[in-house]
């Protein structure tokens, strides 16, 4: 889990205090091993059905975090993609900052951080994640000397004079510890560590790297992930007693949220093997032998050169009948309708970009192929072993998310109508009393306050989008709720008649 805290002081004097996990599904929650976040939940509201925006990965969920827009909007499109003709790897801020440069270019769509900056504010960010994904979740921030602790290394984000001086008190931590334990009790450790002599600042971001390395390790149930986890809350609970103590009577707001959830790995595969041994020349970057680039884990992407739509269209259809293969995207060509004849255009997951492949798919889950597969066990390309846990994808459980928000601004009990990772921006912003970026794609939460109106009632919508071949129908299941497209899973089901090849795919919808 990654856990984020932020605080905000509005102009009449509330704080607000974020608070994220990754992973955590909402089915995680437990009594004995998650009490503090149990205790949480009865205390403030709860989004029943919140989830990911996709895909469904670290990098991706970074961004989303920091700028409220999915990668249509700030261009993450995967935690590893091609641009320029080779890999960016999100993990390492160097790679992210040959998309542009500190001031620019590397997000496309305005940040938190940029807003509170232009308005004369500040962000706190304490995390433990990579330095790719902590130089995103705090982009705009960081660079303008706000205080920034990344706990691997102090000294990278050194540009603050509290960091200068709380940083170097602490001893280095176990290089690539797994799993996390001490790196995760050093978030906590720093931000009290940082109230002791300074002000809270108007957000504050606290991102754990826990327990989604333990999930990859050994998978959600195993006997080590369940003790790390509730390590986790425990550490949680510390931010919980404080707030409960002191921040709450100040106006702190606390929200707890996950940026996606787990699967489980169930199959393994290779694609860029699969593709080798059909003749296609492809690898991991366009070299001059090389005629298309993929990029692999739940979501396989791949990119032709020069866009060659005959080749991409041969790759296509030589992966479409395999049982691993789940729904396809390609992006939208110059007539609107998908570049690649039997996929559905990017826009319908928000991840239509300039960065975007040409060609991504999903791999599906197992029980596509299996009814005896475990509901969540999923096929994956990647270096993971079966059995552990795993995230990327469209399934229900990889794109469902914790968010509970407590404090005197926000009401208890459930929200049940959709909301997404995209939207916490715009709802801190808002509480915040600074205006939204036009980049902003989410929505202000505001079944979630105290002041809500009751009259404000709106309908959930149907909005599902499906493309058939002659053996199989690819679905994703949408629902459009205040303009805003969310996203609840995604199947690849065979057809019990054969049809004609003609895709009857409808058309996106697209989020305001």
């Amino acid at each position: 889990m990654r856990l984020g805290i932020g605080a905000g002081r509005c102009p009449d004097e509330i704080c607000n205090c974020y608070a994220g996990w990754s992973p955590l599904r909402p089915d995680q929650l437990d009594d004995v091993v998650t009490p503090n976040l149990v205790e949480l939940s009865k205390i403030g509201v709860r989004l029943a059905r919140h989830t990911s925006s996709f895909p469904s990965e670290t990098r991706v969920s970074s961004a989303a975090l920091a700028t409220g827009g999915h990668s249509s909007a700030h261009g993450i499109v995967g935690n590893c993609f091609l641009a320029n003709g080779r890999s960016i790897d999100g993990a390492s801020l160097s790679a992210l900052l040959t998309l542009g440069s500190e001031h620019g270019g590397v997000l496309t769509a305005t940040t938190i951080g940029e807003v509170l900056t232009a308005h004369g504010r500040a962000m706190l960010s304490i995390g433990s994640q990579s330095q790719g994904s902590f130089g995103l979740s705090s982009w705009g921030s960081w660079q303008t000397g706000a205080p920034a602790f990344w706990v691997h290394d102090p000294s990278k984000f050194r540009n603050n004079a509290a960091v200068s001086r709380i940083a170097p008190r602490f001893p280095m931590l176990p290089p690539k510890e797994e799993p996390a334990r001490a790196t995760i009790a050093r978030v906590v450790d720093l931000f009290f560590s940082f109230l002791g002599e300074e002000a809270l600042p108007d957000v504050s971001l606290l991102w754990l790297a826990e327990p989604d390395v333990t999930y990859h390790m050994f998978g959600l149930q195993h006997p080590t992930a369940r003790e790390v986890l509730h390590e986790v809350d425990r550490q949680f609970g510390r931010i919980l007693a404080w707030w409960s103590e002191k921040g709450e009577g100040e106006g702190v707001q606390l929200i707890a949220a996950s940026d996606h959830g787990h699967a489980i790995i169930g199959e393994k595969v290779s694609v860029l093997d699969h593709l080798q041994r059909l003749g296609f020349k492809v690898g991991t970057e366009l070299t001059s032998d090389v005629d298309a680039a993929i990029t692999a884990q739940r979501v396989v992407n791949i990119w032709a050169r020069d866009k060659e739509s005959d080749l991409l269209a041969e790759m296509y259809h030589s992966l479409s009948e395999e049982p691993w293969f789940g729904v396809a995207f390609s992006p939208k060509a110059a007539d609107g309708s998908p570049l690649i004849a039997g996929t559905l255009p990017l826009s319908a997951v928000m991840a239509e970009h300039p960065r975007s492949a040409d060609l991504s798919f999903v791999l599906a889950d197992c029980g596509a192929a299996s009814q005896s597969a475990a509901p969540d066990a999923v096929y994956y390309d990647g270096s993971y072993p079966i059995g552990v846990g795993m995230h990327g994808g469209l399934s229900a459980q990889e794109l469902s998310s914790l968010c509970i928000l407590a404090g005197n601004a926000f009401r208890s009990g459930v929200v049940a109508e959709p909301t997404s990772i995209v939207d916490l921006v715009p709802t801190i912003l808002s509480s915040l009393g600074l205006p939204l970026p036009s980049t902003v794609q989410g929505r202000i939460i505001e079944e979630a306050f105290r002041d809500r109106k009751d009259s404000d009632q709106y309908d959930a919508e149907d909005a599902s989008v499906s493309v058939a071949s002659s053996t199989r129908r690819a679905t994703v299941f949408r629902e459009l709720y205040r303009q805003r497209l969310y996203l609840s899973g995604a199947a690849a089901t065979p057809l019990a008649q054969p049809k004609n090849d003609k895709s009857d795919a409808k058309p996106a919808q697209s989020a305001v």
